[in-house]
């Protein structure tokens, strides 16, 4: 794919499903509320509507578009340091995207993070398969000249 800026977004949403998808599933483990999905919704809907389907489909797409933003950071963090070691930098820019998006740009706009150490853990964990899966991707789909 020789348009980088269609590569990075969709390397970032394929990272975004995933870390929608393994949040999906570790909710469904009682005592954890991992809320990905509807702690973007509140910022975006009307009180009434979080934790709806309306809302909780507002999230999915806000938190997707979130996901390409930072699929094309990752596709420039790439360019810049080269292909090599993707599993080691995907996992690295998952975490770093974690400390930036959920740590400092959480704290920064004063959002409500997460108030459990389990569900701040996993939160955490969840970041490294989207880093994994965007890098993953765009190594995957990225232009190779031949000859």
């Amino acid at each position: 794919m020789k348009d980088k800026f269609v590569l990075g977004a969709t390397g970032g949403v394929a990272g975004a499903a995933v870390m929608a998808g393994l949040n999906f599933l570790i909710n469904r483990i009682p005592g954890i509320d991992m809320k990905l999905v509807s702690g973007v919704s509140e910022l975006f809907v009307s009180r009434s509507l979080v934790g709806t389907l309306q809302g909780n489909t507002i999230g999915l797409l806000v938190h997707l578009v979130c996901g390409a933003l930072v699929g094309l950071a990752f596709l420039t963090a790439l360019e810049l340091t080269g292909y090599d070691y993707l599993l080691l930098k995907g996992a690295f820019l998952g975490l770093a995207a974690w400390l930036q998006l959920c740590g400092i740009l959480g704290r920064i706009l004063g959002l409500n993070m997460q108030d459990k150490f389990i569900d701040n853990v996993l939160f955490l964990l969840i970041h490294i398969p989207f880093g994994i899966v965007t890098v993953w991707v765009i190594d995957r789909l990225r232009y190779r000249p031949t000859a």
